[in-house]
């Protein structure tokens, strides 16, 4: 990817997510809200290009909610990463 991207929105634990490449980077930026909403930062699904990807958090309040929620989290940033890369292949 060559350039920052928003991607695609999601509900995880009750709470609107948004999923934004990176610029040359295997990661999405995880932010809480919706399109026309300021976006408070969560962290980033880093690692989507092996076979770990990991969740790093970077909003202190809200590190117990991310934890709880990683799994889904990480398992939406794989999908949404995964039809990046098939888009950008085919």
């Amino acid at each position: 990817m060559n350039g920052t991207h928003y991607l695609a929105t999601a509900w995880i634990g009750e709470r609107l997510l948004r999923f934004t490449a990176i610029p040359y980077q295997a990661r999405l930026r995880i932010t809480f809200g919706g399109i026309g909403t300021q976006p408070e930062a969560l962290g980033s699904v880093i690692g989507l290009d092996t076979d770990a990807p990991g969740l790093r958090v970077s909003a202190p309040l809200h590190v117990e909610w991310a934890t709880i929620h990683s799994a889904s989290i990480i398992a939406e940033a794989v999908s949404i990463w995964n039809e990046v890369r098939r888009d950008c292949d085919g």
